[in-house]
């Protein structure tokens, strides 16, 4: 196996796997490989999740996929299941943090300023922020990661019903904020 991927492009299937396989067992330079490969998109996503706490929440992510690699299916993608482990760690917080904070709309606007679509950015970014949490994850996996309503379903653990209606609701509230946001 060559190990990590050149600068800018993707480890194939089977060299991510055998990095994950060999990460299990302990080497810590595959599981770095991982990282290497991953973390950008992961703290991209945990941002728009949850703000100022999405690098924490993108590194509690890291450990506990560090921690349960033994568990990954291979069926599967590594990155999905990273997002899935975020978006829940996300939810747990959000839940034992219930009423004592409030997410700003201002708290979800990335690092990337340099975008082309800053604006749009920007009004994406504040618009998700005015939905609960269940929600907002919905809608980034559905919308913004491009998952299925069934692929996240399953990585929020619920049922596909319910999922559906968190994204209906998200669809609901997002449409006339972000109205006034098309280029």
């Amino acid at each position: 196996m060559a190990g990590a991927a050149p600068e800018g492009r993707a480890l194939s299937p089977n060299d991510e796997a055998e990095l994950v396989r060999r990460a299990a067992r302990g080497d810590l330079a595959a599981f770095a490989a991982l990282v290497r490969e991953h973390e950008a998109a992961l703290r991209r996503f945990t941002r728009r999740l949850a703000g100022d706490h999405g690098d924490d929440i993108a590194q509690d992510a890291l450990l506990a996929a560090w921690r349960a690699l033994g568990q990954w299916r291979a069926e599967g993608s590594f990155a999905a299941w990273l997002r899935t482990i975020a978006t829940r760690r996300f939810l747990d917080r959000r839940r034992a943090d219930a009423g004592r904070t409030r997410l700003s709309p201002l708290d979800t606007v990335g690092d990337d300023c340099c975008h082309p679509d800053v604006e749009q950015r920007l009004a994406i970014d504040r618009a998700l922020a005015t939905l609960g949490p269940r929600e907002r994850a919905a809608a980034l996996l559905v919308f913004g990661e491009g998952h299925s309503h069934s692929e996240a379903a399953a990585m929020l653990g619920l049922p596909l019903g319910t999922l559906k209606s968190l994204v209906a609701r998200a669809r609901v509230a997002l449409i006339p904020l972000l109205e006034g946001a098309q280029p």
